[in-house]
C-alpha cells in the first residue's frame, strides 16, 4: 500500500514538472517575438485554429502582401511599408503591440501611434490596416497618428 502510494506520488510529481516546462516553453514562444513572428502565423492559418477571425485574418494578410512582404513579417515580426509620397522614408509596422517606427533613410526619426477604434482585433488585420492606410492617404495617417520623438537607442 504505501508503495503504491509512493509510486503515485513520484508520477504526479513527473506530471506537474512536464506541465512547468511545457508550459515554461509555450510562454517563450508567445513573448519572443522573432520566434512567435514565425510560430502563430502559420499555427493561425491552420483548419484547426480554434479562432476563426484569427484564421481568416491572417488568410487576408497572406493574399494582400507579396510573398516577400509577408516572409519579411514572419521572420522580423515587422512589415516595412514605404512611404508612397516621401523618398527615403519607410514605416516599420509591428505584427503585434507597438509602435510603428518612421525611418528616414535607414534611421529612426520618430514612432507613431494609431490604433482602430475598436479594440479585440486580430493582429494581421491591425498590421493590414497600416498599410493600407499609408499606401492610400499617408497624410492622413500621419493627421491621425499620435507622434512620439524617437527612443534614446534607435
Amino acid at each position: 500500500m504505501g508503495d503504491s502510494m509512493g509510486s503515485m506520488l513520484g508520477a504526479v510529481v513527473v506530471t506537474i514538472v512536464v506541465l512547468i516546462v511545457v508550459a515554461r516553453f509555450m510562454l517563450a514562444l508567445w513573448s519572443w517575438p522573432a520566434l512567435s513572428a514565425r510560430v502563430w502565423p502559420w499555427m493561425r492559418m491552420r483548419p484547426w485554429w480554434p479562432v476563426p477571425a484569427e484564421r481568416q485574418a491572417e488568410s487576408l494578410l497572406y493574399e494582400m502582401l507579396s510573398p516577400m512582404e509577408y516572409r519579411q513579417l514572419c521572420y522580423t515580426g515587422f512589415l516595412d511599408v514605404p512611404s508612397p509620397s516621401r523618398p527615403n522614408r519607410t514605416y516599420r509596422v509591428p505584427r503585434g503591440p507597438g509602435q510603428v517606427l518612421v525611418l528616414e533613410n535607414n534611421r529612426v526619426t520618430e514612432r507613431l501611434c494609431v490604433q482602430p477604434a475598436s479594440g479585440g482585433l486580430p493582429e494581421a488585420d491591425v498590421v493590414l490596416m497600416h498599410k493600407l492606410l499609408i499606401q492610400a492617404d499617408e497624410d492622413t495617417y500621419l493627421q491621425t497618428a499620435n507622434h512620439f520623438p524617437r527612443s534614446v537607442w534607435h
